[in-house]
């Protein structure tokens, strides 16, 4: 439980995870009935965002940014060249150019598989983080 809800950022970090994926369960029961996306895609962007900045913060990966820097300091759990950064770096590049290319394609059936894309990649990047703390810590 202390890896969870050991400090403040780690309770709102794990509290926005669940959130995140509450909010995408409900969202794919609920999608033959929606009718607008554009919110949707909307939220679970800037809500990704606030997860993913909550989770860096966490595993103080901006000392693994200053550590491959070369400065004399410890790196943050995940190295800068671990497969959990790089695999994070490739999911986060899916999510901005589903993100952008949203602003630019209005229409109701790609904002719908936009979102879906959206939550696959956040899934994922929760579950390879969350498994690989679990293994490391």
């Amino acid at each position: 439980m202390e890896l969870y809800f050991g400090n403040i950022i780690t309770s709102i970090s794990s509290l926005s995870i669940i959130s995140i994926w509450i909010y995408i369960g409900y969202t794919y029961i609920k999608r033959n009935t929606i009718k607008t996306w554009g919110r949707r895609v909307l939220c679970i962007v800037l809500w990704g965002l606030w997860v993913c900045i909550l989770v860096a913060t966490r595993d103080d990966y901006h000392y693994s940014v200053r550590a491959a820097m070369g400065e004399s300091i410890e790196a943050g759990l995940f190295t800068l060249p671990s497969i959990q950064s790089r695999l994070c770096t490739l999911a986060g590049a899916v999510i901005g150019f589903a993100a952008l290319s949203s602003l630019f394609i209005r229409k109701q059936g790609y904002w719908k598989v936009m979102f879906f894309i959206l939550s696959s990649t956040i899934i994922f990047k929760t579950l390879l983080i969350e498994a690989s703390r679990i293994i490391m810590l």
